[in-house]
């Protein structure tokens, strides 16, 4: 493998690992799960916002609706809506289970995908140089930046990795410190957007009543 494919693959992967470490596997199997519902039309994520919607308007009719004077309407109604709830929490949890195994399949494929490259990159080319070092520079340690098995006065593939892995993880959480507060003026419209959209934890609260 040229060494230079070598030197810009171990640092691609190193700065892909540092981002998922510092967006979290999990938040982006979540957007992925959000943006496979759309490219795909899920029907059961179609049918959630049909009820929601349904619920939300027999709701605003019901309290329109005295249950003393005009109680037959209002019963007709109310049994409209029981029907809705149970539907909705129904169609919610066969969503949420569909979101779960599809956030561990991405969220498992991820880590196979960082953890195992990284193993291969190691294990295949141990004994390869990644670049070599002026001797007079590094002197003291060019035993050590050849480690494991490099040609002495080269740095390793193994070496390199750790490098490129504490300079991309150090870049990654100066960039998430400096977003951090636009991320935070953001949140209050994010959380609305997640109560209405996924699985179990909007749903209670949509249809309680």
């Amino acid at each position: 493998m040229p060494a230079a494919f070598l030197l810009t693959s171990i640092f691609l992967l190193e700065l892909a690992s540092a981002a998922l470490d510092a967006i979290g596997y999990g938040a982006l199997a979540s957007y992925l799960w959000s943006t496979y519902t759309q490219l795909t039309n899920n029907q059961k994520a179609n049918q959630r916002l049909t009820l929601r919607k349904s619920i939300t308007d027999l709701r605003s009719q019901l309290s329109t609706i005295s249950s003393v004077d005009e109680f037959a309407k209002w019963a007709k109604l109310r049994r409209k809506l029981d029907a809705a709830s149970s539907s909705f929490e129904r169609v919610s949890g066969d969503l949420a289970l569909e979101k779960t195994a599809f956030e561990l399949y991405i969220n498992l494929l991820m880590r196979v995908f960082i953890y195992g490259s990284r193993t291969v990159l190691s294990v295949y080319n141990y004994r390869t140089a990644v670049f070599y070092v002026p001797a007079n520079w590094f002197y003291p340690v060019l035993w050590f930046l050849s480690l494991p098995g490099a040609p002495m006065g080269s740095v390793s593939v193994a070496v390199w990795a750790f490098a490129c892995n504490r300079v991309c993880k150090r870049g990654v959480a100066t960039l998430a410190r400096v977003f951090a507060p636009v991320a935070e003026m953001n949140m209050p419209a994010r959380r609305n957007e997640e109560n209405g959209q996924d699985g179990a934890g909007g749903v209670r609260q949509q249809v309680a009543y």
